[in-house]
């Protein structure tokens, strides 16, 4: 079997983001191949250089664009690595024969400004995938005019999706999404879409056997405005790839990896024309992209009291963080939530909720691991007061609050609370944390 470690060529790009800082040192790096060639092909609102690197001189042209959503950045690692193994000859085919048979063009940054800043829009504030009638964004009518003028017959669109996706209604994250959008709002199949759908059904056997269960199928509804459907509409063969999460990878490494694994499959595909084994059937049989069907940690059938009242009732507590790059957790529903699964699950049938105590700062203190372990022990979970009082040297998050506000157990609110057993502290969580209080502490997961 294929060594995935060798897919991820460049391990400084192994990290929660990347900016145009980041990849500028592997730009160079691989222009330095005389089968490469580099260009500047634009500007962004505020002036960045937006790269291309082309490789080969095939009649078969295919352009791929990361990083339009400035705080998408997996499948920029991806195509760098795609290139350098492409010119190491450690793919399937070797590069005098790659490049004979196909001309690529990539986009590894479309949008440097929204990377800087770590958002999805660019410095206007406009999401540039939103942007392909009006052409408002330098970025966007950058692309337009790199498919007309480069006239591809494939085209790669790639993104990161929302790491609570998950396949169909299952317990498994979408770590790859696929998509051949539609191009009208019949959602017509054309032969260039019929072949973005066969080539994706090849994709998701290659991918299969790495990450079973972890590939789904993005939803196919039109949208006129995304640059995704009009390039389709050119007669393009258009395929989505979005990378998803995947347990225990926080930097999307196995994303990436099979970033790189199926777009080399698709060149093999088109290379041997075996794509045309596959049929629109298989595409439709990849399960469907389920919005919010994950969270980090599901903490079921656990027991807890309002915040205006001490009746208990029994619920599920659904915790997420507020995005993908950012540790701060938060409550995000608590009620029935048989229909959600999580990262992490805790089976809390004999444990209690509670949002713990507040510790009121006084006077100075310095806490590390060993004092804070105690003040949870004892059942504080959050501060209240001056935060010039607080100074947290230990590896933990903390919450400080104003002395005017409370901290309750609601959707919305910081995930910092107490799991209690026999009314005693038993586990801490600290935006997402577990911290076992008691020794040797056991509980049901999963």
């Amino acid at each position: 079997m294929l060594d995935l470690d060798s897919l991820n060529y460049w391990s400084e790009l192994n990290k929660p983001h990347l900016t145009l800082d980041d990849i500028k040192p592997v730009i160079s790096l691989i222009s330095e191949n005389q089968a490469i060639t580099t260009a500047i092909i634009g500007r962004s609102f505020l002036g960045k250089p937006i790269h291309s690197l082309t490789l080969g001189h095939g009649g078969l042209k295919v352009l791929a664009w990361t990083q339009m959503h400035g705080d998408e950045p997996t499948a920029t690692a991806a195509v760098l690595d795609i290139l350098q193994m492409l010119l190491s000859d450690s793919s399937a085919l070797p590069l005098n024969a790659f490049c004979s048979m196909f001309t690529v063009k990539i986009i590894p940054m479309l949008n440097p400004d929204g990377a800087q800043a770590k958002t999805r829009i660019n410095a206007q504030g406009i999401d540039i995938n939103r942007d392909a009638i009006a052409l408002q964004s330098p970025e966007g009518r950058v692309l337009r005019e790199v498919v007309e003028t480069f006239k591809p017959d494939i085209g790669l669109n790639l993104h990161d999706q929302c790491a609570y996706y998950s396949v169909g209604h299952s317990s498994q994250p979408a770590t790859i999404a696929f998509l051949a959008p539609a191009f009208d709002t019949q959602k017509s199949i054309n032969t260039p879409r019929k072949r973005a759908m066969q080539l994706i059904a090849g994709m998701r056997q290659t991918l299969e056997p790495f990450i079973q269960g972890c590939i789904a199928r993005y939803n196919d509804d039109y949208s006129a405005r995304c640059f995704g459907d009009n390039i389709a509409d050119f007669g393009v063969s258009t395929i989505l790839i979005e990378s998803g999460a995947h347990k225990d990878d926080p930097n999307r490494q196995i994303a990436r990896k099979m970033n790189a694994l199926c777009i080399l499959q698709c060149f093999e595909l088109l290379r041997s024309n075996t794509y045309q084994r596959f049929s629109e059937v298989a595409y439709f049989d990849i399960p469907e992209n389920t919005k919010n069907g994950l969270s980090d940690l599901l903490i079921r059938g656990v027991s807890l009291n309002s915040p205006n009242s001490v009746q208990k009732f029994q619920a599920d507590v659904a915790l997420k963080r507020h995005n993908n790059a950012d540790y701060e957790g938060y409550i995000d529903a608590i009620g029935d939530l048989s229909q959600v699964y999580g990262f992490t699950e805790i089976d809390a049938d004999e444990l209690t909720l509670n949002a713990g105590k507040p510790f009121i700062l006084e006077h100075p203190i310095t806490l590390d691991n060993e004092h804070y372990l105690a003040l949870l022990q004892q059942g504080f979970t959050h501060f209240l007061g001056d935060s010039s009082l607080l100074n947290n040297l230990s590896s933990l998050p903390c919450l400080l609050l104003d002395s005017n506000q409370q901290h309750c157990l609601m959707p919305n609110n910081r995930a910092f609370m107490l799991l209690l057993k026999q009314q005693l502290p038993f586990l801490a969580i600290l935006d997402n944390q577990l911290i076992e209080l008691q020794s040797g502490a056991q509980y049901a997961q999963s």
